[in-house]
């Protein structure tokens, strides 16, 4: 996926009639905007989350890939009897924040978790290995969909292939650590309450 301009995915979110976080009184007011694919591949980092922020009456930007669909393992068994979650597109304000995803495993790490709004997905249940994403399929609620670290080489690992099951998960986790310090910076900022939008690469076109 090609990596849009910052002015571009303003102009999409504008158009949509989405918040945009711009007040450059404000640093590290941070707008962090997840793409996905136009063709969706559960085993493939193919998507793409944009971070940006006014800084000095500037935009700054960063660009990560990540992905925001469930791995292959969880869609051909689903942890959840309703299928596995596929995050909806559209804007969910303020319904994240920093904390630990899955806490209590050995997995643990600090994270930005939907922890303080509900969010919509779709439920996939068939078992075929291909998202579904289908209306009636619609499920709303608090369902951990948090954006959180991957592998650590930026690749796919054929022998552990349980990156997400609905979360949105960095191909890299060294850029993840720098995404995660970027939330740092914002919490000090102006609390601890992140915005999360998922747009899809069609739009761009």
């Amino acid at each position: 996926m090609d990596f849009p301009s910052i002015e571009t995915v303003i102009n999409v979110l504008s158009a949509k009639g989405y918040v945009i976080y711009d007040n450059p009184a404000i640093d590290w007011n941070l707008n962090i905007v997840g793409i996905r694919a136009n063709v969706a591949k559960p085993d493939k980092f193919d998507d793409l989350l944009v971070v940006f922020h006014k800084f000095s009456g500037n935009w700054d930007a960063r660009y990560y890939q990540i992905t925001t669909d469930p791995s292959p393992s969880y869609l051909a068994k689903p942890i959840n009897e309703k299928g596995t979650a596929v995050l909806k597109e559209g804007q969910y304000l303020g319904t994240h924040k920093l904390d630990i995803h899955k806490r209590g495993t050995s997995s643990a790490h600090k994270a930005l978790c939907q922890n303080l709004g509900e969010v919509v997905v779709y439920r996939d249940k068939n078992l075929d290995g291909t998202l579904d994403m289908r209306p009636e399929s619609e499920d709303a609620g608090y369902f951990g969909i948090n954006i959180h670290r991957g592998p650590r080489n930026g690749k796919w690992d054929e022998n552990n292939r349980n990156y997400s099951a609905g979360c949105q998960v960095f191909a890299d986790d060294r850029k993840f650590d720098e995404f995660l310090l970027m939330c740092e910076n914002a919490e000090q900022a102006f609390g601890n309450k992140f915005t999360y939008t998922l747009l899809n690469e069609q739009d761009f076109r």
